[in-house]
């Protein structure tokens, strides 16, 4: 593996998985009343687009990355959206 594709794995990882400790928080608590609806719809909207955009250039990796991340701002969308 190249140092270019090193790269790209940990910024992957690091994007994907910054949701996480938010949506386990949401999860454990369903409190969502101070969060923004806006920040989140963004965000879900950027992973589709960002899954779209993989699956157009063949590239798992934006793909895949995207589509963990999507789960985790779509929950915490979805979540708000209801709450």
């Amino acid at each position: 593996m190249n140092p270019t594709d090193i790269l790209g794995y940990a910024a992957a990882f690091l994007t994907t998985f910054a949701m996480l400790p938010q949506a386990l928080h949401v999860y454990r608590t369903q409190q969502v009343e101070q969060l923004s609806a806006r920040t989140f719809g963004m965000a879900t909207v950027g992973a589709v687009l960002w899954i779209a955009y993989g699956l157009i250039i063949d590239n798992t990796v934006i793909f895949l990355a995207n589509a963990v991340g999507l789960c985790l701002v779509g929950y915490i969308f979805t979540k708000k959206m209801r709450g």
